[in-house]
């Protein structure tokens, strides 16, 4: 066990710290103390406004940890829940041990706006609402999973927020974040495909990364005994 016992998992979107329930008792099973908190507006916390932000969310990790006199822990990011750690860490650096992230959409073929500006041209056309509607649920996840938003058609009520989110580049953080950084990403991950890896360790070269051949986007709750064996040398 490496300068930190401590470790935090932090969820995908649309999910909570109970997915990860069985990587968080492989961890334990090391002595590792792990925490696995609901963000706002997912399972058991509730959302405190549809104007929150990633700041916001970095704002609730930040309390959490103070909250329990964490010390340097471990981020274990999957999907959105990288973005926090991502960002986090980043502000933070004396206070975070290192980044474990995975699935986490940290570049773009296309900015946010240019998305979402194209999927509503579809999606809000005058052809499109010719469409009955159990064909227009079908479009709309064609859609959004082509443009590599698929948590956006998840988002439901949350979607305001999801799109202050996602707005902001996190380019500028892994470029210049001066704490470990380790990408474990399954191989099949069709939702942030993991040839972006390679552009990613340009931005930064100290960045370390992995696939896993055999699982995509799930990887961390999908198949948690074999994303722990990649781990566990890193932690």
């Amino acid at each position: 066990m490496n300068e930190s016992s401590n470790i935090i998992i932090l969820h995908g979107w649309g999910l909570n710290g109970q997915k990860y329930e069985k990587l968080s008792q492989l961890l334990e099973k090391k002595g590792y103390k792990v925490f696995a908190p609901d963000f706002p507006g997912f399972g058991s916390e509730p959302l405190k406004s549809e104007s929150m932000d990633l700041g916001d969310y970095v704002e609730f990790l930040n309390n959490l940890i103070k909250k329990n006199k964490i010390s340097k822990p471990i981020l274990i990011g999957h999907s959105f829940g990288g973005r926090v750690a991502l960002r986090y860490g980043f502000e933070n650096p004396s206070k975070v041990s290192k980044l474990i992230l995975t699935g986490t959409p940290i570049i773009r073929e296309k900015s946010f706006s240019k998305k979402i500006a194209y999927a509503g041209a579809v999606i809000g056309g005058r052809i499109f609402k010719k469409f009955p509607d159990i064909q227009k649920e079908r479009i709309r996840k064609v859609l959004y999973f082509a443009i590599g938003e698929w948590d956006y058609y998840k988002a439901g009520s949350l979607k305001q927020v999801f799109k202050n989110i996602i707005g902001e580049d996190l380019i500028k953080y892994i470029k210049e974040i001066k704490i470990p950084v380790f990408l474990i990403w399954g191989k099949n991950d069709k939702i942030v495909p993991a040839k972006y890896l390679k552009d990613i360790k340009k931005l930064n070269r100290e960045v370390i990364y992995k696939t896993v051949p055999g699982v995509g986007h799930k990887l961390p709750y999908e198949k948690p005994e074999q994303f722990f064996e990649e781990i566990k040398s890193l932690i």
